[in-house]
């Protein structure tokens, strides 16, 4: 018997391919498989990320993001702002209808309770909606927190 080096046990063996027949050429699948392989690794060798690049992607992808967020915000305040106004004007409408005693030319009339109990649910709800958008607009962070996102920074 031979012996086997501890080089040639530790190293892996290649399976043999087995020999394809004559008669049948490779596929088209195959070949395209084949192709876009090939292709795949020639473009991995082309772009190999340098450290400079990837500092600059990261600061590109940081400044993309803010750019979102911002618009993001403007918009989400937009619609608070909108959803809030029509909201105490619909309050104010009523209040002054439920004093005049007509809507629209027409009779109107409301229990003193449900007026109160509707105004004081759309305040506090309007009141609720703002400060959930502005939590959101200006989240509070710890200052632990902020040291360790700008000793990440720098």
């Amino acid at each position: 018997m031979t012996e086997i080096s501890e080089l040639e046990r530790s190293s892996p063996v290649p399976a043999p391919h087995p020999p394809a027949p004559a008669s049948s050429p490779p596929t088209d699948n195959q070949a395209a498989i084949e192709r876009a392989v090939r292709q795949g690794l020639e473009s991995e060798r082309r772009s190999s990320i340098q450290g400079a690049d990837l500092e600059g992607l990261t600061r590109q992808l940081r400044y993309r993001e803010a750019v979102d967020q911002r618009l993001l915000r403007l918009g989400v305040g937009a619609i608070v702002f909108i959803l809030s106004a029509g909201w105490l004007a619909a309050d104010v409408t009523l209040t002054l209808a439920a004093g005049w005693g007509e809507l629209g030319g027409r009779p109107f009339r409301l229990e003193s309770s449900v007026l109160v109990a509707f105004l004081t649910t759309s305040t506090a709800t309007v009141i609720g909606l703002f400060l959930v958008f502005l939590r959101w607009l200006y989240p509070q962070t710890n200052p632990r927190e902020e040291r360790e996102t700008e000793r990440d920074r720098g």
